[in-house]
């Protein structure tokens, strides 16, 4: 009888945690899809995390955002895009995400519409 409920407990959390991390999973393979927003933001300052490539922060007046590369979000163009980020300068980007401003969960920058109002011209990826 003990091993019997014991048993049943144990499937039954086991069973909580599989469910938990599909969920997790499904949130992150999906997160590009059900969260992708396109808004008007103004550069207050940027700065690269830390020495590692590919990772940068971007402050505005109501959000931090992150310039990062990204698996899930099918992103490897952050270096890119820093380069055509300067402070005091108004953008139009898609981000990715959800912020939670008492969380450390920024939304990622995937791409720049307009620069100041002008149209940026995508330039085709580059095969090697």
């Amino acid at each position: 009888m003990m091993l019997s409920e014991g048993f049943s407990r144990l499937s039954a959390m086991i069973g909580f945690l599989i469910i938990l991390l599909i969920l997790l999973f499904g949130y992150l393979f999906f997160e590009p899809f059900l969260t992708e927003e396109t808004i008007t933001i103004k550069v207050i300052n940027k700065s690269q995390f830390g020495n590692e490539p590919g990772k940068y922060f971007v402050f505005t007046d109501e959000e931090v955002f992150y310039n990062d590369n990204n698996y899930y979000q099918s992103k490897e163009n952050a270096d890119e895009l820093n380069e055509k980020i300067y402070p005091g300068t108004t953008y139009r980007v898609k981000v990715v995400g959800v912020y939670l401003p008492w969380l450390p969960r920024f939304r990622n920058i995937t791409k720049i519409l307009e620069i100041n109002g002008i149209p940026v011209i995508q330039s085709p990826i580059k095969s090697d």
